[in-house]
């Protein structure tokens, strides 16, 4: 049979000149690194990426992990544009709260995510956006699963806000000073796997306030909404219908070589958690009322020539409410604080060294088994040297290569890994080397 090809590749042609002839917009980032402890048998590292590294990241990160994103403007005309975006992501299993469980070169894309045995099932991967925007000279309309402006610590690697997740929305509308923008986003909580409920979260937020010389401040009020279905309530699910409300302000200021971020957050109901030190301040959870949150952020910057500070604090409480039946809300209960910096000497325009110094504690207030540590405050502590290898002086400079040292102890640390995987000791010595790049 003989195929006549032109209609095809005319089509193949105008398709291709349908698409915007700008290029692929491709960015990520990711971290790899070995470790070893210096008494043998295995690694632990006190953050694992999502509970955040609360003494410093520098040296306690056991995973590999990796984004890419890929976007694509699609179309381009009279002020109107169209975009596509997409981020696929990779990270090893970080089993038993932080143990590494790195295997051989090859390890699976998908997967159950255990910590399995066989080197051939020891990663997950994940589409963590998939979005669309229509953008014009006034504000950006948005819909699909997307990063929703998050706001990080670096130091920590956690979010102080991170309402990530599937959502829609409209964003960047000028009003004089600032701008508005309002989103709704959607997450799914179970109740092991046997029933599910909606969440819904009404984000607004009016951004890039001036404040003349005084920097520039953003405030967000985010209302939470649990769709709990009469039947999920009253059939013993766990389920509450509690609304809950989350304001933070964000204080930011650049003068010359200084940037610093000032943080108040506070929260209530299924918010509450935003006074723990991992939580991403926009998750609504299953039970709790009458509860609140706070949090108070402080980090920054300090950026010459030579030298460079870079300093994280935090402090947050929480003050539990009861269940009905009189039963504690929640047992983390109390409050806690973290502090860490990291002073760097830049050597040359590609080496520096770093030393990474932190110390955090906690009382809790709802939980026994704290009170046998430091008559119930117990505490965790961080020492890391490092030589890095970096293309250009300033802090953000990446890719970083890194070799360290690393001391880690403190109550709170021997308790979350338990007397068995340290040979009954309180802290650890590692070393190690790590590539850390975004692009």
């Amino acid at each position: 049979m003989k195929i006549n090809w032109l209609p095809l590749a005319a089509a193949v042609a105008f398709a291709a000149g349908s698409v915007s002839a700008s290029a692929v917009d491709f960015h990520g980032y990711f971290r790899s690194g070995i470790q070893a402890s210096a008494r043998g048998g295995d690694v632990y590292c006190g953050g694992d990426g999502t509970a955040g590294h609360k003494v410093g990241r520098l040296g306690d990160e056991c995973d590999t992990y990796a984004e890419m994103a890929l976007g694509q403007e699609v179309y381009n005309k009279n002020s109107r544009k169209f975009n596509v975006n997409t981020r696929l992501s990779y990270g090893t299993v970080q089993a038993d709260d932080g143990h590494d469980t790195q295997w051989n070169d090859w390890q699976s894309y998908g997967g159950s995510g255990s910590d399995s045995a066989s080197g051939w099932d020891g990663g997950r991967t994940a589409i963590r956006e998939f979005w669309g925007n229509y953008v014009t000279d006034n504000y950006t309309i948005w819909a699909g699963k997307r990063f929703y402006q998050r706001k990080d610590v670096h130091l920590w690697d956690i979010y102080t806000l991170s309402t990530a997740g599937y959502g829609t929305g409209i964003e960047g509308v000028d009003v004089g000073n600032g701008n508005l923008n309002f989103a709704v986003m959607k997450n799914t909580s179970s109740n092991s796997g046997v029933s599910y409920r909606n969440n819904y979260n009404l984000d607004l937020r009016w951004n890039a306030i001036s404040l003349g010389s005084f920097g520039s401040l953003d405030a967000v009020a985010i209302y939470g909404i649990p769709m709990v279905s009469d039947y999920q309530s009253d059939n013993n699910y766990g389920f509450r219908k509690d609304s809950g409300v989350l304001l933070t302000l964000d204080h930011a200021l650049n003068v010359d070589t200084l940037m610093n971020h000032f943080i108040v957050q506070w929260g209530n109901n299924g918010f509450s958690d935003v006074g723990a030190f991992g939580s991403n301040g926009t998750s609504i959870y299953t039970s709790g009322k009458d509860m609140n949150g706070v949090r108070l952020v402080d980090w920054g910057t300090y950026d010459i020539e030579d030298f460079t500070l870079a300093y994280a604090l935090f402090w947050g409480h929480i003050a539990q409410g009861k269940h009905a039946d009189g039963s504690w809300s929640r047992s983390n209960s109390g409050w806690e604080y973290s502090v860490t910096i990291r002073p760097e000497y830049k050597w040359t325009e590609y080496t520096r060294t770093s030393l990474e110094l932190g110390y955090s504690q906690k009382k809790n207030g709802n939980n026994p088994e704290w009170d046998k540590y430091d008559n119930g405050n117990p505490d965790i502590y961080k020492v890391t040297l490092a030589q890095q290898f970096t293309p250009g002086k300033g802090f953000w400079s990446r890719p970083a290569i890194r070799f360290y040292a690393s001391y880690q102890g403190g109550d709170q640390f021997k308790h979350k890994v338990g007397a068995a995987k340290l040979d009954n000791h309180n802290y650890q010595f590692s070393f190690g080397s790590q590539i850390e790049a975004w692009w």
